[in-house]
């Protein structure tokens, strides 16, 4: 017990320091301005950070009358909040994988899609999130969450062989079928990331992961970067939860091996 202590203790502090080093020039920053948070800041270089709606934001087809997206810009007096937010989601990758797979974060007050309004949405090498401190659902942790769950897809479509489907799907159960997909769990108020405990038996972690294989994978996936201990504690009493988990993990590691399951543990238990 006491090696597994000093194993997470080392690799918090190794945590720590990767954040001190990636994102003491920003704190500086801000500290200095304040909420004067310019409307394009990068977060790092090469990954823009926006919380402005543009003309062409999206891609050319989701302006179709059938998808109708919509956005409005982030109020300034979030944008600090949410710079706060992404800086600690994003600290917890390694920066080869964030500088090439990344290029755009878009933080808004509010995305729309299909007629109803969207957490978070995601394109080959951009991620679209919401957060609005009026709005109680749309707390820190919940930001952060869908950071993680939308970055998911995106390394997702870029390694579409690291992810054993048959293993993933092996432990469902025999005669269940994934839905018709994020579109519609939202359409039907079934979008909710809290943990279903009606559903962890059968491997599920909630009825949005129930919509679509990469809707279950994508909450796994932030779970796994912000459940916290009590995913964990989830994972250590369900069987088909922790192989799933597993499956989640192994394709992270292909990506970097830096992400093992000691790796995501210790994040569980950094301040």
């Amino acid at each position: 017990m006491s090696n597994i202590r000093q194993d997470k203790t080392n690799r918090l502090q190794v945590l720590n320091r990767r954040i001190l080093v990636l994102f003491l020039p920003l704190l500086l920053l801000t500290s200095s301005f304040s909420i004067e948070i310019p409307g394009n800041s990068s977060i790092l270089e090469g990954i823009d950070i926006l919380f402005d709606t543009e003309p062409r934001m999206f891609p050319p087809g989701w302006y179709c009358k059938r998808i109708g997206a919509q956005a409005l810009s982030l109020p300034k007096e979030y944008r600090t909040e949410a710079m706060d937010i992404l800086n600690q989601a994003i600290a917890k990758y390694p920066e080869d994988v964030l500088f090439v797979y990344l290029r755009k974060v878009y933080v808004l007050k509010s995305l729309g899609f299909y007629g109803v309004p969207y957490g978070g949405t995601n394109t080959k090498d951009v991620i679209y999130l919401t957060y609005d401190d009026s709005n109680p659902e749309k707390t820190a942790e919940y930001v952060e969450g869908v950071f993680h769950h939308e970055f998911s897809s995106v390394l997702l479509r870029k390694f579409p062989k690291h992810i054993d489907k048959k293993g993933w799907e092996f432990n469902n159960p025999p005669d269940f079928l994934y839905g018709q997909g994020g579109v519609e769990a939202i359409k039907k108020g079934e979008a909710s990331m809290d943990y279903d405990y009606d559903l962890l038996e059968l491997g599920f972690i909630n009825k949005y992961s129930q919509s679509a294989l990469e809707e279950d994978i994508n909450v796994f996936s932030q779970n796994l970067f912000s459940g916290g201990e009590q995913f964990w504690f989830i994972v250590d009493t369900f069987v088909k939860i922790r192989e799933k988990a597993r499956l989640t993990i192994d394709f992270y590691h292909q990506i970097d091996p830096q992400f093992t399951e000691e790796y995501f543990r210790a994040l569980a238990y950094a301040p």
